[in-house]
């Protein structure tokens, strides 16, 4: 049978291993994973009690259009509903916003590296990825403007970065969307928006009301903990979202996951909670690291990058070996890293120990990175 050639040309995402794989290979009875960002406080108290209380309703189809959760957002930032489309996860809203503004060979403006999905999308339409790297661990907004052609129709920005951890800040968002073409939408994906205090993070909902052409995206399976039911959402002027409720499929959001998010809405002190925590974690994984002269990359996000130099392979290898998961930096553009999600505080403890334990044996204290 024959087989599209833009699937055979389609780059590869590389998933995290799962815990159950890392204990059958190396036959422990403990294995932490480390790799994919979640937050593994879990979700806010009342999401799982509600979880199981809907569990009877799943013989009917969930609410198609989302209301409820939807309504709550709404009055959570205090904009219309009909500014607010729910996906399962983000990336099924970024395969939309491709899906529906994307001729064969327009293109794409994407860091890099950056989020695979991206580049994914667009060349699913057949579309074009044009990659601007990143400049000292940042995105290079100048130059990701700069790159716009006639051909562009999209402008992906993520704040803060993946897996870099890095932010943009409001000089450099004020710049992008004042020295953007109209025609041009510019995707902000905040995935990990909340982990930024308040004075680091821009407000980009009240830019909405001045551009028309800006599309912001946000999740629940990051600080929210609730990764395992895939709840992402997109605002944007109500236009926009029209055109993207005219590609979404049916039911993209399941009952399940639609009960769990109103509680998870209702609960926000418990998200200033995760937020304060991760910081604290955070703080404890810079001093050691420092203390010990380890390169890293200072993160707003809940996840740090650590450079381990051209052994990464061989601590990769022991750390899964003491059971700890953590993603390769090659998986994700950034050979001679690897990018460790913040744990529990215990976790985060024995991680530390094992991590520093296995980076000196490697390098012996006197190999250079």
């Amino acid at each position: 049978m024959k087989i599209k050639q833009w699937i055979l040309n389609m780059p590869e995402y590389i998933p995290g291993r799962t815990i159950e794989e890392i204990k059958r290979q190396y036959n422990l009875k403990e294995v932490n994973k480390m790799a994919s960002n979640e937050n593994l406080y879990g979700p806010a108290p009342g999401v799982l009690e509600e979880i199981n209380k809907s569990l009877n309703d799943i013989k009917y189809y969930p609410d198609s259009e989302s209301r409820e959760v939807r309504q709550k957002i709404s009055k959570k930032y205090n904009i219309s509903i009909d500014s607010i489309i729910m996906g399962n996860g983000i990336d099924q809203i970024i395969e939309m916003i491709c899906e529906g503004f994307i001729e064969p060979e327009e293109n794409i403006i994407v860091a890099d590296p950056a989020f695979l999905i991206y580049e994914k999308s667009a060349l699913k339409c057949n579309g074009n990825v044009i990659k601007i790297p990143l400049k000292e661990f940042s995105q290079d907004i100048k130059r990701m403007v700069d790159s716009v052609n006639d051909k562009t129709r999209i402008l992906f920005v993520t704040n803060p970065h993946n897996p870099a951890g890095t932010k943009i800040d409001r000089q450099e968002f004020d710049y992008m969307m004042e020295n953007i073409r109209d025609d041009v939408m510019v995707v902000m994906d905040e995935a990990y928006g909340e982990y930024m205090n308040d004075e680091e993070r821009i407000d980009t909902i009240k830019y909405l009301s001045r551009y028309n052409n800006l599309m912001i995206l946000r999740t629940f399976s990051k600080i929210y903990g609730m990764a395992g039911l895939r709840v992402g959402y997109g605002i944007s002027n109500p236009l926009i979202i029209s055109v993207l409720n005219r590609i979404r499929l049916p039911f993209n959001v399941n009952l399940v996951a639609q009960k769990a998010t109103v509680i998870a809405l209702e609960n926000e002190s418990y998200i200033n909670k995760i937020r304060s925590e991760v910081r604290e974690e955070k703080e404890r994984f810079y001093r050691i690291l420092e203390e010990n002269s380890i390169d890293f990359i200072r993160s707003y996000a809940n996840f740090i990058l650590i450079n381990t130099g051209r052994k990464s392979d061989i601590i990769i290898e022991e750390l899964l070996k003491a059971g700890f998961i953590v993603r390769p930096g090659k998986n994700l553009g950034m050979p001679g890293y690897i990018r460790v999600t913040i744990a529990l505080p215990e976790i985060n403890k024995r991680f530390l120990e094992t991590f520093v334990r296995i980076f000196n044996s490697t390098y012996k204290n006197q190999d250079i990175l």
